[in-house]
């Protein structure tokens, strides 16, 4: 059936066709004819390549972000993450043929503009609370078609480097009050185990040191540099001096990403005091020598 009407329908405009070429050859035209047959036609809409939205959230993360798999729903549905910001790739980056790929110098530039954006999202360092952001970019074929954007998503977590876990609430502006996700106090035995600092505990979080350049490959030999910086940490966060007898204060206990989140771009090593067999029922924070002495 359908190659029938399509051969009625090519028939009738060849004839047409010839009919105005006859015309035309002649001189005479129909009334309201020009003799151009396309001069009429609008002009086809520039192709528009998908751009996912800000403020929206959804239920899962891909790096690869594909039309088809998109299902944002509000902020105040449940959700584990939240779109913080849609930005572009631009200079080089924007050119290439490919998308950037995980690890190269592109993604790490647009991770770093992901670190930066999440902060300001929160109103602190997401290093000091449960939480995690990734980058997602288009498919292969979304970039084919113009996509040069990425996303930041952020996620919180059930603990320091935890799984993801359901809200139903955006997590804008959640480090600017007092907020479940951030670091407190610790029960450290053979790792940390979250608790309320009213409760005994025997280590806190005090900050993070940013490891700059320092290569995944050798934080298992810097021991005693990172015991430094954490120490360094400590005398700020308690308010006693940095001198030689911090290590007679506080021990340190310390935790790193994992290779896939240094190699792309946090390299922030979280740094608690810990006092081992002491039991603390109050934060340390400003408490000066008197919460610290020397032992």
């Amino acid at each position: 059936m359908r190659e029938v009407i399509g051969r009625r329908v090519a028939g009738v405009v060849l004839v047409t066709a010839a009919l105005l070429a006859t015309s035309a050859c002649g001189g005479q035209l129909p009334a309201g004819a020009d003799g151009d047959l396309t001069n009429q036609w609008a002009a086809m809409p520039a192709a528009q390549s998908w751009r996912p939205e800000e403020a929206k959230c959804a239920d899962g993360f891909r790096d690869v972000s594909y039309r088809s798999s998109y299902k944002p729903v509000e902020c105040d549905q449940s959700h584990t993450y939240e779109t913080v910001a849609v930005a572009d790739f631009t200079g080089e980056a924007a050119s290439r043929t490919t998308v950037p790929s995980e690890g190269s110098p592109d993604m790490r530039a647009a991770w770093a503009d992901c670190d930066k954006r999440v902060n300001d999202f929160l109103g602190g360092d997401w290093r000091s609370g449960a939480l995690w952001f990734g980058v997602s970019v288009p498919s292969p074929a979304g970039w084919d078609g113009g996509a040069r954007w990425y996303r930041c998503e952020l996620t919180a977590l059930d603990g320091q480097y935890g799984d993801p876990v359901a809200r139903t609430a955006s997590l804008k502006g959640e480090f600017t009050k007092v907020s479940a996700l951030k670091f407190g106090c610790y029960q450290y035995g053979s790792r940390l185990v979250a608790t309320a600092c009213n409760k005994a505990h025997n280590a806190e979080f005090v900050g993070v040191w940013n490891a700059g350049t320092t290569a995944f490959s050798s934080l298992s030999g810097m021991k005693t540099r990172i015991a430094k910086e954490c120490r360094t940490l400590v005398a700020k966060f308690v308010k006693v001096p940095n001198d030689s007898n911090i290590s007679y204060r506080t021990g340190v206990v310390w935790n790193w990403p994992s290779k896939s989140d240094w190699e792309a771009g946090d390299h922030g090593v979280r740094c608690h005091l810990w006092l081992d067999k002491k039991k603390l029922t109050k934060s340390l924070r400003n408490g000066g020598t008197k919460v610290l002495p020397t032992n």
